[in-house]
């Protein structure tokens, strides 16, 4: 995207038309493919895509791959950093108009629709895998980043959570600290199971199952003295919305442990295991615990790895793993 005033025809062109402002509006708020986009506009696919392409010529848009589906967000929120970036300045002054925009509203509504069933599918897929989950998603080389996690987490008895707990792998580590352990994920079938396969927890532990999304926790603020999200983040979209109701939930001088695939390039692991990213880059998590409201956020590389097995295979892979800790400033 040309910054230099001499582009600002051009400029001014793309953002003439109302469709390419209801594309970027959307693209602003979640990353979506071409089809998902076609269907929040109600428009055809191939009316879509060429409004896509005046967009992409111009740097609008960044685009990741997800197993064979390309995913777009708009680019406009990287270069909202750059202070003298002429077309992110020339949007900044027209997004607050965009509720008056015929057809901006309906879109809002339309993608709503589309990433509840985008939760449906994701929770449809953790319950069907709850059963298998220790043995294909749960394989670690010697379980010390399991350890090493918990560990952050401070004294003993005290409230945690263990976010994303699916069969309750990490909790089986974090009941040695905790007083009360709440286990919390959006799947069921994954409370299920750890119910079961927590059951032989001490009664001097309180264990709690909660069903609830990674963006809407199901706590009170400050309720917790620290959590964890043991290999959860590179299921998720956008980190800064689960990372901002974790910040939200953990009381003042309380801590957020993170841990975490470093990237890696098993493709098969979006279809099978549900991952969304391919690993995430430790850089990348610091600064969003630094943006959720958190300070000082440390990355630890662990010496451990995560070790599943693609269906057929018959041999693991070994992918790295790292640590982030970062704490709920004081008031």
């Amino acid at each position: 995207m040309q910054a230099s005033v001499t582009d600002l025809p051009h400029l001014l062109k793309v953002l003439a038309d109302p469709i390419r402002l209801r594309i970027l509006a959307l693209l602003e708020r979640e990353e979506l493919s071409v089809g998902e986009l076609a269907r929040a506009l109600d428009l055809a696919q191939s009316r879509v895509s060429n409004h896509l392409r005046v967009l992409r010529e111009g740097e609008w848009l960044q685009e990741r791959r997800l197993g064979t589906s390309i995913l777009l967000r708009s680019a406009l929120e990287q270069q909202r950093m750059d202070d003298g970036h002429l077309g992110s300045r020339l949007w900044m002054s027209l997004r607050d108009d965009l509720k008056r925009l015929p057809g901006h509203e309906a879109d809002k509504a339309r993608m709503a629709t589309i990433l509840s069933e985008r939760r449906q599918e994701s929770t449809e897929f953790f319950d069907s895998m709850a059963c298998e989950w220790e043995k294909r998603g749960a394989l670690f080389l010697n379980g010390q980043a399991r350890q090493r996690a918990v560990a952050n987490l401070l004294e003993g008895g005290l409230t945690l959570a263990d976010i994303g707990t699916g069969t309750g792998y990490m909790a089986r580590s974090m009941a040695a600290f905790a007083s009360r352990l709440i286990c919390i994920d959006p799947s069921p079938g994954m409370l299920d199971e750890a119910k079961a396969k927590l059951s032989h927890l001490p009664d001097s532990v309180r264990v709690e199952y909660r069903l609830g999304e990674f963006d809407a926790l199901p706590l009170e603020d400050g309720e917790l003295n620290a959590a964890i999200a043991g290999m959860v983040l590179h299921h998720l979209e956008n980190l800064g919305p689960a990372l901002a109701e974790m910040r939200r939930v953990i009381q003042p001088g309380g801590r957020a442990v993170i841990l975490e695939l470093a990237p890696h390039k098993e493709e098969w692991m979006h279809s099978e295991l549900g991952d969304r990213h391919l690993g995430l880059h430790p850089e990348h998590v610091q600064a969003a615990l630094l943006h959720a409201g958190f300070e000082n956020p440390t990355i630890d590389l662990s010496q451990d790895q995560y070790c599943p097995t693609q269906p057929g295979a018959g041999t693991p892979v070994s992918l790295p793993l790292y640590i982030v800790r970062a704490q709920v400033p004081m008031d």
